[in-house]
């Protein structure tokens, strides 16, 4: 799996030539910037991130939200957040309108991870965040905030095709 972020032009061009399931993922909140989700891994991309898929459940849909939290955490704390986070995603299926969910260790040295979920709704992902099951995983994101860092982002799925993402006739040209 990778993510890149880009320009919706540059972001639309790369999902509409993959021949592997990719996602154009829309910011939900800033309605400007794109991202694409290859689940395969392998678009040759310059600078994507790129990890190891550590657990995972289901299978991110065409259509609904995506909800990222990124981590980079401590030697110490890296070991007991990969538990947590691996126990969540086993129990991810009791998560109403929860679709998927992927747990990633980034392929940089330091210990970053990703944790990307899908949903049906954009209340659903906030509704499982103040769950118990979702507890010892939010746990995370004060301690990251207070050492390497932690960064959150939600995405809508959208349609490559649709009229609103239609790709301007100059950019085809010049490809």
């Amino acid at each position: 799996m990778q993510l890149v972020l880009g320009s919706k032009t540059y972001m639309q061009m790369i999902v509409k030539r993959a021949t592997t399931p990719v996602r154009l993922l829309k910011d939900a909140e800033k309605d400007r910037d794109f991202a694409t989700l290859d689940l395969t891994g392998e678009i040759a991309f310059v600078a994507p991130l790129r990890g190891t898929i550590l657990a995972h459940y289901g299978t991110v849909p065409q259509t609904g939200y995506v909800y990222m939290m990124y981590f980079k955490l401590t030697d110490e704390e890296a070991p007991v957040f990969e538990k947590q986070a691996q126990a969540l995603v086993a129990e991810a299926d009791r998560l109403e309108g929860c679709s998927a969910m992927v747990l990633m260790r980034t392929d940089n040295p330091q210990r970053e991870y990703l944790l990307l979920s899908a949903w049906a709704d954009k209340l659903a992902v906030f509704t499982a965040k103040n769950t118990p099951l979702f507890a010892p995983v939010m746990a995370f994101t004060k301690r990251a905030q207070e050492s390497f860092g932690y960064h959150q982002a939600f995405y809508t799925i959208v349609d490559p095709y649709h009229p609103d993402h239609a790709i301007k006739p100059e950019a085809v040209e010049e490809n």
